[in-house]
């Protein structure tokens, strides 16, 4: 048996989460709710102990976690594809954002990029693939889109849900870099002893 489920607190990752959570006997565990950016480090952390763990968060978060921990022996137990049709891509998708009417070729090889800080090396990992430029990054807890408004930043690279944001702030989409089902995380061997 599983002794803790782990849930994102995040809107959209918990109204996801919500119908996963019936078919795991939720109510013979022990739910702890967490921001979604850290439920692999929760599950991570009780696996270590012994404790029988799982953890519900997006692909992107856990492809993050794993970039910042190489060695860690969590795996996706479960990917429950997500298709929300209000969503710009149908699910999350973490995106290079610029402004309306250019594209990054318009920009000098010198870019300031504002990165929001859940996908730092994500997004390191996006830009190192882009030959040419020199990116000055600037790591942002939360959205980051207004910084280009501000002028801190010519380009963004930030999650994109519904898109109205990016909209408001008169942003494109330059690049799609990577796209996320909501995963069920944990060490294989708990999930086969259930």
């Amino acid at each position: 048996m599983i002794a803790f489920i782990l849930v994102p607190k995040n809107s959209s990752l918990q109204r996801e989460s919500q119908r996963v959570l019936k078919s795991l006997k939720a109510a013979e565990s022990g739910i702890i709710e967490a921001r979604g950016e850290d439920v692999p480090e929760w599950v991570y952390n009780l696996s270590s102990i012994n404790k029988k763990a799982i953890g519900l968060t997006g692909e992107d978060l856990f492809r993050e976690f794993q970039l910042k921990q190489p060695e860690c022996s969590l795996k996706i137990l479960r990917k429950i594809p997500w298709n929300d049709p209000s969503a710009l891509y149908s699910k999350p998708a973490l995106c290079l954002l610029g402004p309306k009417g250019k594209k990054l070729s318009d920009f000098p090889k010198q870019i300031r990029v504002g990165i929001s800080s859940k996908y730092a090396l994500l997004s390191e990992k996006y830009l190192a693939s882009l030959d040419g430029y020199a990116f000055k990054k600037i790591l942002i807890s939360g959205c980051c889109e207004t910084l280009i408004g501000t002028g801190l930043a010519d380009v963004v690279i930030d999650i994109v849900y519904t898109g109205n944001s990016m909209r408001k702030a008169g942003l494109d989409v330059y690049d799609k870099i990577f796209s996320s089902d909501l995963v069920i995380i944990g060490a294989d061997i708990f999930w086969r002893a259930k």
